[in-house]
């Protein structure tokens, strides 16, 4: 009898680990989801950024700009860094997820 009852005891402990490890991954990976997002949005913005600075550069007037070179060329190497942290999933052609971790 006393054998049941401390296997039951145990047995809820476990179910209410288990719950509270379930609930700390479903957290977790909505945060980094989050994290993701935002991570895509600055880039996007850096991205736009480089375009619109290229578009400068490349005008007659200030064509050959040292300074604006080395502003496009800082803001290529701000985008690549980004381009490295890939944190969570990213679509294929046929519509399967893939997990992607950071390469750093």
């Amino acid at each position: 009898m006393l054998t049941m009852i401390l296997m039951s005891i145990i047995l809820l402990l476990s179910m209410c680990a288990n719950i509270f490890l379930v609930w700390f991954a479903w957290k977790s990976i909505k945060q980094i989801a989050e994290y993701d997002e935002e991570l895509t949005e600055i880039s996007q913005i850096m991205k736009n950024f480089t375009n619109h600075l290229k578009g400068v550069y490349e005008m007659e007037m200030f064509y050959g700009d040292e300074t604006l070179r080395h502003l496009l060329r800082h803001s290529n190497e701000i985008i690549s860094s980004f381009e490295n942290y890939d944190l969570l999933l990213k679509e294929d052609d046929n519509d399967d997820y893939r997990f992607e971790s950071s390469q750093a």
